[in-house]
């Protein structure tokens, strides 16, 4: 009797146990312990009410009825569970998506081939870092503050309106970018390689950030050359030191001038490697401080090694400048295009030569060095040899690095 008992109480729990299956209803736990995560769910017939009823402890946090879809957050250990109820079609996790951090103006001139290559022999040399490496952004300014240059920027020249506003330090609020020119430039040199954002060319690069244009995006002549030399003369206020700019980017334009191209000297002088946006006004020959032969003039191309009708013709070397996505002020990405973007991926090249020569135990090459490697090693567009639209070619910075660095001298 006591046997017979005994079996129907366990029979009448498990039929008890398979009556509350059936009613495929949901309650989860708020346990904060319990790690979460963000579903989407596809039903089967989109009806919420019913949803809900089965799953009476879900937060729906958005529906999209076209697609007979809700997005809950659930425990992972129910996952599973949720997916096998009649009235769901399928679970799939609600993952981030973003922009590709690595975007094509980066990969067309090899550059990740540099960081693949070199950085388990150099480690951050691969990147663009070196103690004593710096490039100077002679712009609109930095925002320093941007996520995407968080530690790249760690000094300040500002040199605006014939100078009568001057300042050198590590104030960087003084050189925050109120334009988005300058920091557009700064994150194709340097924007960092941290899982979000972009990346630029030279992602452990450590800039300077000199503001000689205003707002606006101008500035007086004088502002430019006190620029560079306050620039060659780093913070130590000594030019020909390690604490100088290595590298002075100008992604800014106009005619010639004779204090212009003094200033130019003066780095040159100095052995700091220049280099300038060739200019967009479509003219036969780049706009200065392009036009010098001491600095290397950059020209523009698209993703499809196209030169545009307005890059100015006869730059030494071409590089991708339409359409480029980087860093904006106010934490901001926008595309941009002009010579101004084709410039900055040069400057972050020699930045990676520099770095690299130095962390194999050699020495820095001399500008006169460095633009023959640069033109040397370009990857030949249109015409053989030196053209007029393309000049040697498309800055190849796996191919300059790689040379650099069996330069034993």
């Amino acid at each position: 009797m006591l046997q017979g008992k005994k079996f129907l109480v366990l029979w009448t729990l498990i039929l008890m146990t398979l009556m509350l299956l059936s009613l495929s209803t949901i309650t989860i736990a708020s346990r904060s312990e319990e790690g979460k995560v963000r579903v989407i769910i596809g039903l089967r017939n989109y009806n919420v009410k019913a949803f809900q009823e089965r799953c009476n402890s879900c937060v729906i946090h958005l529906e999209i009825p076209e697609l007979n879809v809700v997005v809950i957050e659930i425990p992972k250990s129910i996952v599973n569970y949720l997916s096998k109820l009649p009235f769901v079609k399928y679970v799939e996790e609600d993952n981030v998506v973003g922009i590709f951090e690595v975007q094509w103006n980066v990969e067309i001139i090899n550059t990740t081939l540099v960081w693949s290559t070199y950085n388990s022999t150099y480690g951050d040399a691969a990147y663009g870092y070196n103690a004593t490496i710096r490039v100077a952004v002679l712009d609109t300014g930095i925002d320093y503050q941007h996520t995407d240059l968080s530690g790249a920027v760690d000094y300040c020249i500002a040199s605006l309106r014939n100078t009568k506003t001057f300042y050198k330090g590590t104030n960087l609020k003084n050189c925050n970018d109120q334009n988005g020119h300058g920091t557009h430039v700064a994150g194709i040199i340097a924007a960092r390689l941290n899982g979000q954002g972009v990346a630029g060319v030279a992602p452990k690069a450590i800039l300077y950030a000199v503001k000689v244009l205003d707002a606006s995006g101008s500035g007086y002549i004088s502002d430019v050359a006190k620029g560079i030399v306050e620039a060659v003369k780093g913070p130590d206020n000594i030019a020909g030191t390690d604490d100088d700019a290595d590298i002075i980017s100008m992604s800014l334009g106009g005619s010639h001038s004779n204090t212009l191209y003094n200033a130019v000297l003066y780095a040159y002088s100095y052995n700091v490697t220049l280099v300038a946006a060739a200019g967009n006004e479509g003219a036969s020959q780049p706009s200065c401080p392009a036009c010098y032969p001491e600095v290397i003039a950059v020209g523009a191309i698209d993703s499809n090694y196209s030169v545009p009708d307005w890059s100015n013709r006869n730059p030494d070397v071409v590089a991708p400048g339409v359409d480029i996505l980087s860093t904006w002020t106010k934490n901001r990405y926008v595309y941009a295009s002009g010579t101004s973007m084709a410039c900055p991926h040069v400057s972050a090249t020699i930045a990676l030569i520099q770095a690299l020569r130095l962390a194999s135990g050699l020495r820095k090459l001399t500008p006169s060095e460095i633009r023959e490697l640069i033109v040397s090693t370009a990857i030949d567009l249109g015409t053989e040899g030196y053209d007029e639209i393309h000049g040697y070619g498309l800055v190849d910075t796996y191919a300059a690095t790689t040379t650099a660095l069996t330069m034993h001298k």
